[in-house]
């Protein structure tokens, strides 16, 4: 964004930052966001980053920079402030959403996780589809692929279609038996004793959770997420004698919980080839597969 962009509208909320996958006309941007904000075109102003901003209305309730990117998956960045009069309840999804119907088109808006990554498609007929978008440098300039989709875009035909994993271990998930235990357990290096028993015991009682939910907050898992998350409990029935014993005895109880509830929502199955000891809890499958 121009350095005289930002500081005129320095005390507006930035309300989106966004990429379509098409590229708009600025005429086509400009009416999509008045019909949206139930404004006249002249209230929005519309421009490329990369033009002359001297002609710009700095006081327009909205303002919309565009940059066009290069070649790659995504045509657009839009910056996209709203004055607080006129934005109401608009957050970036709506904003989002809002673009595609009008549009035609896909807008891509980022996830409410901590991860630079994480991004949703806003689907015109109103759906959400959560995507991985990776950066691409090209030397002058950067792209951008979108890398993974867990559903199929038409307009992102090279993404992959896949559940991503590294959105189901962000989702927060409370671990209430592991905070009473692990709040009075040294933490120690990641990996020491103290540090492994703090990881494995947190993926092991997420995973009941998970179960006891119904593979809630998604509705959805991954089958390599879930041998993981038993090789965690196979790593606490050996970490157990390892910790000091004014720890064990609360560890052994919370494991004894949390393997209840594992059970409680799991069906034995026969017993594997997987070059694993029989420990019970290889034995059993979820009640309802999410994979």
């Amino acid at each position: 964004m121009a350095a005289r962009d930002a500081q005129v509208i320095g005390a507006r909320p930035v309300i989106g930052n966004l990429f379509t996958v098409a590229e708009p006309a600025p005429e086509r941007l400009r009416g999509a966001l008045a019909d949206m904000l139930a404004l006249p075109d002249r209230d929005v102003d519309v421009a490329n980053a990369d033009g002359d901003q001297e002609g710009r209305r700095w006081d327009a309730p909205v303002l919309c920079t565009f940059r066009l990117l290069p070649p790659g998956d995504l045509a657009m960045e839009l910056d996209i402030t709203v004055e607080d009069t006129t934005a109401g309840t608009l957050t970036e999804e709506r904003l989002a959403h809002g673009l595609a119907a009008r549009l035609r088109s896909f807008v891509l808006h980022p996830s409410e996780l901590d991860l630079p990554s994480a991004y949703w498609v806003a689907v015109p007929d109103g759906r959400s589809v959560r995507c991985r978008l990776e950066a691409v440098n090209t030397g002058e300039d950067t792209a951008y692929r979108v890398d993974a989709v867990e559903e199929e875009i038409p307009d992102l035909p090279r993404a992959q279609v896949e559940i991503l994993p590294e959105i189901l271990d962000r989702q927060p998930i409370s671990t209430p038996a592991s905070d009473a235990v692990l709040a009075t357990l040294p933490t120690g290096p990641a990996a020491s004793v103290e540090g492994r028993v703090h990881h494995a015991l947190r993926v092991w009682e997420r995973l009941t959770r998970r179960l006891q939910s119904d593979w809630s907050p998604s509705g959805r898992y991954r089958e390599d997420l879930f041998h993981r998350d038993l090789e965690a409990r196979d790593a606490l029935e050996l970490l157990i004698p390892e910790v000091d014993e004014a720890h064990a005895d609360a560890l052994r109880n919370a494991l004894s919980r949390l393997d209840q509830t594992f059970s409680d929502h799991t069906d034995p199955k026969p017993t594997r080839d997987n070059g694993k000891a029989a420990s019970w809890w290889w034995n059993r499958v979820p009640l309802r597969t999410p994979w």
